[in-house]
């Protein structure tokens, strides 16, 4: 059995960016063997890094901080025990969500740990500003190639386009789910030369 995380970055759990969430998760649960664990971030509290290096420093490249993305915390197990990512997230102001750069933040004792490296991704940014969705999945982009992530796509959604991205959101999901299952098998990491 593989174990999706469908993460939404958006403060509205029945907005356009989780509905594009809710298609992308339905493409996944469509594949057999696939489980989907809706997670709304909002409902965590952790704290930005600190900066306190117990990540690089401790063997266990765990994170030092007593929240929801600490070593031992809540948000942190679900991340550890995933087989695959979806992110649906707003563009507030011409770019990812502070949401999702917090949480991509958080994720830094990975860089260390490597716990991360070839684990499925996949990401929305949804806008109704001038286009400003591109450029939200282009930083996301960049973020999960930093972690080494088996991208499987970036989807920039207009609102004015929502029901076209809903059907390419559900494709995306079943994409994801189908690499879930191959993560739930044995991750297969990259080397630096493969990811760079």
């Amino acid at each position: 059995m593989a174990h999706v995380l469908a993460l939404l970055a958006s403060g509205r759990t029945k907005g356009f960016t989780a509905s594009l969430l809710e298609a992308a998760s339905r493409g996944a649960r469509g594949v057999d063997g696939v489980e989907v664990e809706f997670v709304h971030l909002h409902r965590y509290r952790f704290a930005p890094c600190a900066s306190c290096f117990t990540c690089i420093r401790g063997e266990d490249h765990d994170c030092g901080q007593n929240d929801a993305m600490g070593r031992d915390g809540e948000l942190m197990a679900k991340v550890k025990s995933a087989n695959g990512w979806i992110l649906s997230d707003p563009v507030h102001f011409w770019g990812p969500s502070a949401q999702t750069h917090l949480f991509i933040e958080r994720c830094y004792p990975f860089l260390w740990s490597g716990g991360l490296h070839g684990m499925p991704f996949a990401s929305m940014s949804c806008a109704s500003n001038q286009g400003m969705q591109r450029l939200a999945d282009e930083q996301i982009c960049k973020w999960a190639f930093c972690h080494g992530f088996r991208y499987m796509g970036g989807l920039p959604v207009h609102t004015t386009y929502l029901e076209q991205g809903r059907k390419d959101a559900e494709a995306l999901g079943r994409r994801l789910g189908e690499a879930a299952l191959e993560d739930a098998q044995g991750r297969k990491g990259y080397t630096d030369k493969e990811r760079f």
